[in-house]
């Protein structure tokens, strides 16, 4: 029969058969060993008390006095286990809960959402979780020992060596990046904690990575329902400007002016009669436009505005506008040129492309001052997608700040004409609206005092036969 001692903090339990363990506590074996122990001493004591002769046998002081040393080293031994027990409990304890700390903590690294990896000062992997094994498909054995630069790819790679002159300082560096990753472009936040000796020596640095992809298409989002938010509320008050401004006072004007006529008819001479007619007939023409302009505007933001395609003469289009701005250009004898050597027909809408013609041109002669120049001309080749149509004028030309903001409904320019003619910058707006409904894209180029050059671009589509697009 095989009996093996153990000390334990449960209590005492027996079962005595082969390969059964006799489990006893501390202080119960402690006492049984005191016990034991004051027992021999007493009987030593009683032995030798006989031997000299000394020892009485009957119930005296003496033989209870010798019974009391083995119950005192028996409290004894009871006192020294309990301490000693207790001493095993606290460790036994202590070991039970790191051991269980040490499968918790592992079980969240292995559970959250980052990829953690813990790299060495030679850049060398020691430890990843099993997020980042499955990000990267590779398991522990398939990393541990290995460098940095054998593991991840040569971008990842650069941008750790562009960080980790910081970690090595001791420093906790974060950064963000973008990745594409099974053919879609991951954003990463990267979090590298450096792990220092006990000699405040960096010998290492723990890395963190999340995937914040969602994270910054949300944000993408949030900023771009922002940004049209914005651009409402300023189209809400560019519209109420006009109407409260620019659309109230030319009406003021032809008011004064047609009162004037009613009440003085009799007697104003012809000169002056003709002479009010014509500021009539301008200031009616001009607010007629202004008002066109606003309704295709409004009706452009409430998307009533389609884009209703069909073969249109690009060439036959501006000649149809430059006739109707003649008499404009005329009245500040202003020469008008276009430089169309042949026809480009194209697949677009006519109205849209005839509105935004009309607008460029009108605010080239707007801001262009008495005998000036104005050109319209039209660039194609056939190893590009889009034809350019280009408005160039000598006018006062546009200040760097102004020509920012030129199509921008928040801060869109506006000034008078050389001739004080009035301007809301609605026009250059709508032609923006315009140009883009019909796939193509709108710019200036400007120099105080040397004139403007506005292009604008359309789609050929497809080419059907010679100069013909469609």
């Amino acid at each position: 029969m095989k009996r093996v001692i153990k000390l334990t903090d449960s209590a005492y339990a027996s079962g005595l058969s082969n390969g059964h363990i006799i489990k006893v506590h501390p202080k119960y074996l402690f006492s049984l060993i005191g016990f034991g122990l004051g027992s021999l001493i007493s009987l030593i004591i009683i032995a030798a008390e006989e031997f000299d002769g000394d020892v009485s046998f009957t119930m005296g002081h003496s033989k209870i006095h010798h019974l009391a040393i083995p119950v005192l080293f028996g409290i004894l031994g009871v006192i020294i286990g309990y301490i000693y027990g207790k001493k095993l409990h606290t460790k036994e304890e202590a070991f039970q809960e790191l051991f269980a700390n040490q499968q918790t903590m592992s079980l969240i690294l292995n559970h959250l959402p980052v990829l953690i990896s813990y790299i060495d000062s030679d850049l060398r992997y020691l430890y990843t979780n099993k997020t980042y094994e499955k990000w990267m498909g590779l398991s522990m054995n398939d990393v541990y020992g290995k460098h940095v630069k054998d593991i991840v790819v040569k971008e990842t790679y650069d941008e750790l060596q562009q960080n980790i002159f910081r970690v090595w300082k001791g420093e906790t560096v974060r950064f963000y990046s973008s990745h594409e990753i099974n053919g879609s472009e991951k954003f990463l936040h990267v979090t590298l904690i450096p792990h220092l000796d006990e000699n405040s020596s960096v010998k290492g640095f723990f890395s963190l990575v999340s995937d914040v992809t969602q994270l910054r298409k949300r944000e993408n989002k949030i900023r771009k329902q922002k940004e049209k938010l914005e651009e409402l509320n300023a189209t809400k008050d560019k519209f109420f400007s006009i109407i409260a401004h620019d659309l109230k006072n030319p009406f003021n004007s032809l008011l004064g002016i047609a009162e004037l006529l009613h009440d003085d008819f009799d007697t104003l001479d012809e000169k002056t009669k003709k002479e009010f007619a014509g500021h009539i007939y301008e200031g009616t023409q001009n607010t007629y436009k202004l008002l066109e302009n606003l309704l295709a505007w409004s009706a452009a933001q409430s998307g009533k505005i389609e884009f209703h395609p069909s073969l249109v003469n690009i060439n036959a289009l501006i000649v149809e506008n430059l006739k109707l701005l003649e008499q404009l250009a005329r009245a500040k004898n202003i020469q008008l040129q276009s430089d169309l050597k042949k026809d480009y027909l194209i697949n677009t809408d006519h109205d849209l492309v005839s509105t935004i013609i009309r607008n460029l041109l009108s605010n080239a002669i707007k801001f262009t001052p008495k005998d000036g120049h104005i050109s319209i001309v039209i660039s194609a080749t056939k190893s590009i997608e889009y034809l350019e149509i280009s408005v160039k004028d000598t006018g006062l030309g546009i200040a760097p700040e102004a020509l920012r903001n030129l199509f921008n409904i928040g801060n869109s320019y506006s000034t008078s004409g050389t001739e004080g003619e009035s301007g809301t910058g609605l026009g250059l707006i709508l032609c923006k609206e315009f140009v883009e409904k019909c796939g193509g894209i709108i710019w200036a180029e400007s120099e105080v005092g040397n004139g403007s050059v506005f292009h604008f671009t359309l789609p050929k589509s497809q080419q059907l036969d010679g100069n013909i697009f469609a």
